[in-house]
């Protein structure tokens, strides 16, 4: 007999709940991460202005790419607060903290604002995104979970598309940061406004109580390789994302606009790759669709110094590269969720702190690696990280 514990509630059969998503849920959830994914990429192509208008250098500012990420790190939190006190609460708090943050970005344009706000970024993402994932996947079967989880993962892509690539133009014809960070400040508390009245409380029935997580649940076998994959994945995708603004601007002389433009091109592969998941990826098979993508991302990352010279070339590479990465990250998902169901929110948090730790590593090594020795040692390393990743993937299975 199915186990009928409310879906949102971690137990031992969670992985049982019955389904309850509604389509208008899942567009309220997605929508509320738009402005945080928003402020979360928008620091890659910002960080050339930044260094005239904060009167830094490239190396500095790229500490606000890892502040932002080691803040992210403390997803854990998120996941046990999403377990223990509910999702809809959780993120909540994530979308207001995110407010905050890029207020004060755009209140006092100086460095250690900057550093501030950033850090209150990375903090409302660690809070919002295993939240809002538990919340998707404990209402949906495993055989339909990467229609719902690849449905929120268009919001990666819609950020750029519909955040990115205005906010850059905004700059560009201002030539102020403040403008864009008022923009997602605003933004930020709207979508806190829907999820806090719009979308049901999952964890009514537990008032008066407080969930306790069964750290247990984390020890089955491939969870540990599941949190080197997803290290490696985006240690490997932020070696390329960090410096590809300089480095452009470099070899081609981009402007904030174009970089703009080109972040709207990786907004519609990343779209494209996401909507991908929710059409075929239970079709097709999960873990089989994820390393192909991964291959398909890897090369791409190693054919970049010989295409990054001409945007002839550039373009079509660079979209491939994140509708395939896009595809793959997005697709992981669903198998990662399935690794520990009876704590499946605590799993998606470390999940998210493995990529905030690999995207940290990056952060620290990445313009220092292509100041050094340029764009091709640069790639070829994140491509054979992107091969040791799919090693570990190839291991990981499902436990529902």
């Amino acid at each position: 007999m199915p186990d009928k514990t409310p879906c949102g509630i971690a137990s031992p059969a969670a992985h049982t709940c019955t389904a309850n998503l509604t389509t208008a849920h899942l567009a309220i959830v997605t929508g509320g991460r738009l402005a945080l994914v928003a402020a979360f990429r928008i620091i890659y192509p910002l960080q050339p202005f930044l260094t005239n208008e904060l009167n830094v250098d490239l190396r500095t500012v790229s500490t606000l790419i890892t502040v932002q990420l080691a803040a992210s790190m403390l997803s854990p939190i998120g996941g046990a607060l999403a377990d223990t006190r509910g999702e809809r609460a959780t993120m909540s708090g994530g979308l207001a903290i995110f407010a905050l943050g890029t207020a004060l970005c755009a209140l006092s344009p100086s460095f250690a604002a900057f550093v501030i706000g950033y850090a209150l970024v990375g903090l409302a993402v660690a809070l919002y995104q295993p939240a809002a994932q538990a919340y998707l996947a404990a209402r949906t079967p495993y055989a339909r979970r990467g229609w719902a989880l690849g449905t929120f993962e268009t919001s990666w892509a819609l950020g750029a598309l519909l955040g990115v690539a205005p906010l850059m133009q905004l700059v560009q014809m201002t030539q102020q940061s403040a403008p864009a960070f008022w923009s997602l400040s605003i933004a930020g508390l709207a979508s806190l406004a829907l999820v806090w009245t719009l979308l049901p409380d999952g964890s009514r029935q537990l008032r008066g109580t407080v969930r306790r997580i069964d750290w247990r649940a984390q020890r089955p076998p491939g969870a540990l390789l599941a949190l080197l994959f997803a290290a490696l994945t985006l240690c490997a995708y932020d070696l390329i994302q960090i410096v590809l603004a300089p480095w452009l601007r470099e070899t081609l002389a981009a402007n904030e606009a174009q970089l703009g433009r080109l972040f709207a091109l990786a907004g519609m592969g990343e779209l494209i790759g996401s909507l991908g998941v929710v059409l075929l990826g239970d079709r097709l098979g999960i873990r089989r669709t994820t390393a192909a993508g991964f291959l398909v991302a890897a090369v791409c990352v190693a054919a970049l110094p010989f295409v990054g010279q001409e945007w002839i070339w550039l373009l079509p590479t660079y979209l491939l590269l994140y509708l395939s990465f896009e595809y793959a990250i997005v697709a992981s998902f669903p198998l990662i969720s399935a690794v520990a169901p009876a704590a499946r929110g605590t799993m998606l948090a470390l999940s998210a702190a493995a990529i905030g730790a690999g995207r940290v590593v990056a952060s620290l090594i990445a313009t220092p690696l292509w100041l050094a020795f340029g764009i091709g040692w640069t790639a070829t390393i994140a491509a054979a990280i992107l091969c040791a990743a799919i090693l570990c993937l190839l291991a990981v299975k499902p436990r529902e």
